[in-house]
């Protein structure tokens, strides 16, 4: 959901329909092929609040953040969101280091789209 940008719903309903489809075994019958499709991850959007996103996942940027940051400083008309993105990865960051116990100071996080399966609980 994203009241503001249209487009971000529906590049998320197309990333949707092109992991069924790579995994429908009807979709191409007498196809050999597994169903370990991967996982579809939604990024945080801006204004988390009105998109109904729910982090399931922080992962931690330290190592990147730098190139980030510059990377998104490029985005001249997105200035003012510079220092918003700043503080929600520094937010994500002690999230992600509470949760862990190890230290972070930069996270991002996704929803999942998908349920994850395992062999065991960790």
């Amino acid at each position: 959901e994203d009241p503001y940008n249209v487009d971000h719903p529906e590049a998320a309903r197309f990333a949707q329909e092109a992991r069924i489809i790579a995994q429908a075994m009807g979709h191409k019958p007498g196809a050999s092929y597994t169903y370990a499709a991967p996982p579809v991850f939604l990024f945080e959007p801006h204004q988390t609040e009105m998109c109904n996103f729910k982090p399931q996942v922080i992962l931690n940027i330290d190592e990147v953040w730098e190139i980030k940051r510059k990377t998104f400083e490029i985005l001249a008309a997105q200035k003012h969101l510079w220092a918003y993105y700043e503080r929600v990865a520094l937010q994500r960051g002690v999230q992600g280091g509470r949760n862990t116990g190890k230290p972070m100071t930069y996270g991002e996080a996704y929803q999942r789209l998908f349920p994850m399966a395992l062999e065991e609980l960790a």
